[in-house]
């Protein structure tokens, strides 16, 4: 991939770029100074139709937002013909999840082939430095951040225990915790933690049971955590 020079974008600033993000929208609703400092760590990459952006087993501690073109996910480097698992769309955030969890890249994700140039903005996530570390990113702003990976990352399962609700991961899915305490505290962004890494795991047991077994039970498709 390239880097892309702010002039060969259709905006002002990385900063307009990132406002249509929500976790950075609501940021810089709540904490300019906070959304401007983690702007320092975000670039605009650009991609060739068929260019590989992130590599199945890449350890990567970025997270991304799709700005315009199509990516399509594939379980690894070695299976990229055929349909792919997923199509990523513009207006989403994807690889938040490995980031946060420290966990390799779990798919290969691609330029689609069909399309026009790719363009991204990549976030480098070692900005929020660690979880209890709050001398450059505050509590809030870590708080809102894991919501938001949460939130998305519990939708994509609740999809999954739809198709497959008898499932024995689907049960397990009931046991994820959910958070009732005092909001933006220390234990809610604990909790946030571990929820996410909950949540890691059932995604990795999920797809590590559809490719040993190559299509899953009753037709159910992966889910990569990016």
């Amino acid at each position: 991939m390239k880097t892309l020079a702010l002039k060969d974008i259709s905006a002002v600033s990385i900063d307009d770029l990132l406002g249509g993000i929500s976790f950075f929208r609501e940021l810089r609703e709540v904490d300019p100074k906070q959304a401007e400092f983690l702007a320092t760590y975000a670039r605009v990459m650009a991609a060739d139709p068929g260019e590989i952006v992130i590599h199945h087993g890449d350890h990567d501690p970025s997270f991304y937002f799709l700005l315009r073109g199509q990516l399509l996910v594939y379980p690894d480097d070695d299976h990229i013909k055929g349909e792919p698992l997923s199509i990523i769309t513009p207006g989403h955030v994807f690889g938040a999840l490995a980031m946060i969890c420290n966990v390799d890249r779990t798919a290969t994700l691609v330029a689609d082939p069909s399309g026009g140039e790719v363009k991204l903005v990549t976030i480098d996530g070692t900005g929020f430095g660690e979880l209890n570390d709050y001398t450059r990113v505050r509590r809030h702003t870590k708080i809102l951040f894991y919501r938001m990976v949460v939130a998305n990352t519990r939708w994509k399962l609740e999809v999954y225990r739809m198709q497959q609700p008898n499932h024995v991961i689907s049960r397990d899915m009931r046991k994820l915790e959910l958070y009732r305490g005092t909001p933006n505290s220390e234990e809610e962004l604990q909790s946030l933690a571990r929820q996410a890494q909950q949540m890691t795991v059932l995604l990795m047991r999920w797809n590590n049971l559809f490719y040993e077994e190559g299509s899953g039970e009753n037709g159910a498709s992966p889910i990569n955590t990016d």
